[in-house]
């Protein structure tokens, strides 16, 4: 009796053994289904990768990450009861730590360039931006475009580590050797002052702004007269964004929605305008990153 019993009970063991493993793989299934934005949404909280970059993204006086990107992306997540929580890294470690997981996003005034779009998804251009030089006073050497510091052989060029300008000096022929990458723009700024450098290289915005901070007469800002060039020859007005993991489509896709909404009724203008950031920098309103990427 007890071995017909123990046979009828392998019998529903067995039976049930499907059930149970597809009730897991579908529970694990649906787990693996969760999007990072439903995780977002569902905790509340994200983290956000920061490079300490003023106006774009930075650390005030008060230790408060504030900037335009880092308030533009505090406005989106504020309307969906989401905390920001920045995550201070180089420039330079910014896409790594994306892909990496360390955090969600990339908020710091990111520009989109054709090799940054073959591993993150930007999202669309939040504004549109021109380089500019910080020089010594008088500017000595007479560096007003990329050109000019090719061909001046003593001059030294200042770029952030990581940064868009380091193709264009490529582009444009300017030596390794006198190429200087800093870790991030402040140092850059030093490095300046120190006479370790001739020029530092940033956008209009970044430099007007570091140059008002420094609040040194010892340098000063420097209009180029002819902007850099693309591989394709085309002049580089370049433009800024949020970049995402490539399979966040579904938070990259909120972010645009909110971005369009809020560029055309004047509240990212609003936002990012105590950072130097006026109607002159605001993109056309119908191009995307998929545009910008394939320039």
């Amino acid at each position: 009796m007890k071995q017909r019993y123990k046979r009828q009970n392998r019998g529903m063991q067995l039976l049930w053994l499907p059930l149970i493993a597809a009730l897991t793989l579908g529970t694990i299934s649906m787990a693996a289904a969760e999007t990072t934005l439903e995780r977002i949404r569902a905790s509340g909280k994200v983290k956000v990768g920061i490079a300490n970059i003023n106006p774009y993204g930075y650390v005030d006086g008060e230790g408060r990450v504030t900037g335009q990107s880092a308030e533009l992306l505090r406005a989106f997540f504020a309307e969906q009861n989401v905390e920001v929580t920045p995550v201070v890294t180089e420039f330079g470690a910014l896409i790594g730590g994306l892909r990496a997981g360390h955090f969600d996003i990339v908020s710091t005034g990111m520009l989109i360039q054709h090799d940054r779009c073959g591993v993150v998804a930007f999202g669309n251009p939040e504004y549109r931006s021109d380089n500019a030089f910080a020089v010594k006073h008088g500017n000595p050497l007479g560096l007003t475009s990329y050109q000019s510091v090719m061909e001046s052989p003593a001059a030294r060029f200042g770029m952030i580590s990581g940064s868009g300008e380091i193709a264009l000096a490529a582009n444009a022929n300017i030596p390794k050797d006198r190429q200087v990458l800093f870790p991030d723009l402040a140092t850059a700024m030093a490095g300046l002052q120190a006479d370790r450098v001739d020029a530092v290289v940033a956008s209009t915005i970044t430099i007007n702004n570091a140059i008002t901070r420094a609040a040194n007469p010892a340098i000063e800002y420097a209009s180029l007269t002819e902007q850099p060039k693309t591989k394709s020859g085309m002049p580089a007005t370049r433009y800024g964004a949020m970049a995402f993991r490539q399979d966040d489509t579904d938070l990259r896709e909120a972010w645009n929605s909110w971005l369009a909404q809020n560029l055309a009724n004047g509240t990212v203008t609003k936002i990012t305008e105590p950072f130097g950031f006026g109607s002159e920098t605001i993109p056309p309103s119908n191009l995307t990153a998929e545009d910008v990427c394939n320039q």
